[in-house]
């Protein structure tokens, strides 16, 4: 019976806690490949993981925001592209469609303004967020299908931003190794032979801080829970559901802006179907961190330990050389997991409350 009762604590632990359940299963994917995978143990690998993961971790935030609040965006691709070009081109002062509007409003972009670029690289992502939640909250149509019409929307407003055309610069500037510079400091310690870990790391890891923060210590955030557990119940509490709905989407803008910042202080350059298909990669992880496709659950860290889960799956199946699944198959290792976290997401809930 003590066995029983021990067992059962154990269940209701794993199902109430955000991120118990994420960290355990990182804890053992990741002995698994260090037992298994060739050179998985490696610097680079590593420090490759998280390179990675500190683009998507901040698009997997805002998606886990909007998760918890009961919502969906599948227009966060076009946001971070918008993002790059934007500071891309206001950072340099490029000849473009961007810089030359601004110069005819006079605005001080000749030759490069990077204190603009980065506000226009946030505040635009921010306004598109806006009009999704405003079109949710207006037309009452689910972000499902909303977001899935301003994706196309956004996308073609970019094109039109852009001119159709990729964007690149060779120019270095310090506002590049500000965001995701290499971290130099840490990589050329004798025992991290191969490191490339980058100054974004540093970044992710403080907005996962505030986001955190924002989520389990505000007003703002216990709002968030409560609309997404149940509108009904979140308008007793006399919760402004609406604005907290389009709020959600503002943040999810916002982050999809650093994200867009982040990437193009890395490669320094843009295209118009920038980071495509980012949204499935993000709402797995999200998953996988422990949120609830049906709203009110989850949180910001178990974000962030689900998408470092996605991407350590990515270079474990890269580095076994799977015969048919590549790199540019790999969505379909995606789509298994999402299907994975919700069955044993439920089965642990199901046996808590059982």
């Amino acid at each position: 019976m003590r066995k029983k009762n021990i067992y059962s604590a154990i269940l209701r632990y794993f199902a109430n806690s955000p991120i118990a359940g994420p960290l355990l299963t990182f804890v053992l994917v990741f002995i698994i490949f260090l037992i298994f995978v060739p050179n998985f143990a490696s610097w680079r690998t590593i420090s490759g993981i998280i390179t990675a993961v500190s683009i998507s971790g901040f698009v997997t935030m805002g998606i886990t925001i909007l998760m918890i609040a009961g919502e969906f965006d599948l227009s966060v691709a076009p946001m971070i592209a918008m993002s790059g070009y934007l500071f891309g081109t206001i950072s340099t002062g490029a000849d473009s469609v961007i810089v030359n509007t601004l110069l005819k409003i006079g605005l001080p972009v000749e030759g490069g303004n990077p204190g603009l670029a980065i506000f226009a690289a946030l505040l635009v992502p921010s306004i598109m967020g806006s009009i999704n939640g405003l079109l949710l909250v207006f037309t009452k149509i689910p972000s499902f299908i909303v977001t899935l019409g301003t994706r196309q929307i956004f996308r073609g407003v970019v094109w039109i931003v852009a001119g159709g055309v990729l964007f690149q610069t060779i120019e270095k500037l310090p506002i590049y190794e500000v965001f995701n510079g290499r971290f130099d400091m840490v990589n050329k310690l004798s025992f991290l032979e191969g490191a490339n870990f980058r100054t974004a790391m540093f970044w992710m890891v403080g907005a996962a801080i505030l986001f955190e923060f924002i989520l389990v210590r505000t007003r703002f955030g216990n709002h968030i829970f409560a609309v997404g557990g149940g509108e009904g119940a979140a308008n007793a509490q006399g919760v402004r559901v609406n604005r907290t709905r389009v709020m959600a989407f503002i943040l999810n803008g916002f982050l999809a802006g650093m994200a867009g910042i982040i990437s193009f202080s890395q490669f320094r350059s843009v295209r118009v179907a920038e980071q495509a298909g980012i949204e499935l990669t993000a709402i797995a992880a999200s998953v996988v961190g422990g949120a609830l496709m049906t709203g009110g659950y989850g949180s910001v860290w178990g974000a962030i330990i689900g998408i470092l889960i996605i991407n350590m799956l990515r270079s474990g199946v890269i580095l076994l050389k799977v015969p048919f699944i590549s790199a540019d198959n790999f969505p379909a290792v995606v789509g298994v997991t999402i299907i994975a976290a919700v069955i044993i997401n439920n089965y642990l809930r199901n046996r808590s409350t059982s």
